[in-house]
């Protein structure tokens, strides 16, 4: 639990207030055009399927980008990844979720973006169970398609999210291989003191049982055979390296292949938005991940 003073904590969990690059605002619009423009240019270079539905909602709906002329090639991994948002940011969504497609589909992975619907209008639960429901609905495509693995991503508050599929997602779940936690929050009682909250409208008892922290031992269990990569960015509030760090230790205690990578020169914001760049240390251990 973190022992910054209950006044501070809105500071520490307002990842654009520590950006190195630019203001709160303006790394928030830099952050929304970058990932849109490079979602758009995937589009145009790779083959896509958008919008197809893994639930009944609106944003229940998943893209599958894969190199052009290899759409359902047998063998490839999949790459699934979660966006953040803090579970709300209605700008930040699977519509531009697709940025980071290009060097993994060249390399050839079959990149599946997710969305998933936002709080107020659901809680924390059901989304963790959407998100539960859309890698079931992936964990299909990789058996017909019989994929080499399928590999999860989130940043942020979808690092949060991809954590806790690592519990008890499905009963193929050894299909998850592994998965690369990106500025995430694993412990989230401290938000329920922050404004964050005023949509999650969490308890710290809520908060807590929905903490991948509260669960290393059932992740651990699950995990002997995956690669779980936990990164930060330099530029990262304290208490979002703090949140890693104890992550990966409590993991790594319990017998998990883990990595830590705390990513010089990048903020909360581009540690993930580079991933769109072949020589980014970042892609380039997705795909070593991937064996690829």
């Amino acid at each position: 639990m973190t022992s910054i003073p209950k006044q501070e904590l809105e500071y520490h969990y307002t990842p654009s207030r520590w950006s190195h690059r630019m203001g709160p605002q303006q790394v928030l619009e830099s952050h929304v055009k970058v990932t849109s423009d490079g979602t758009s240019e995937a589009k145009r270079c790779l083959e896509v399927k958008a919008g197809i539905s893994y639930g009944s909602t609106d944003k229940q709906k998943l893209d599958v980008y894969s190199r052009k002329n290899s759409a359902g090639k047998k063998g490839s991994p999949i790459f699934v990844y979660i966006h953040g948002g803090y579970w709300q940011e209605k700008v930040v969504n699977r519509e531009n979720a697709g940025f980071l497609a290009q060097p993994l589909a060249a390399a050839g992975a079959t990149v599946i973006p997710i969305g998933y619907e936002l709080c107020p209008d659901v809680s924390l639960d059901e989304i963790v169970s959407e998100v539960k429901k859309a890698v079931c609905f992936i964990i299909e495509l990789a058996k017909k398609r019989q994929a080499s693995g399928v590999y999860l991503c989130g940043h942020s508050a979808g690092a949060h999210l991809a954590a806790m599929m690592l519990t008890d997602c499905q009963d193929d779940g050894e299909l998850i291989k592994g998965a690369v936690l990106v500025s995430g929050v694993y412990d989230l009682r401290p938000l329920v003191k922050t404004s964050v909250n005023d949509a999650l409208k969490l308890t710290e008892g809520d908060a807590w049982r929905l903490s991948p922290g509260n669960v290393v031992k059932d992740i651990a269990s699950r995990s002997v055979d995956r690669d779980i990569l936990i990164a930060v960015g330099e530029h990262d509030s304290p208490e979002f390296h703090r949140q890693s760090t104890e992550l990966e230790e409590s993991l790594r205690d319990s017998g998990v292949r883990t990595l830590y990578m705390d990513l010089l020169d990048t903020d909360h914001f581009n540690v993930i938005e580079r991933l769109r760049e072949p020589s980014y240390s970042l892609t380039k251990e997705c795909l070593r991940m991937m064996k690829l």
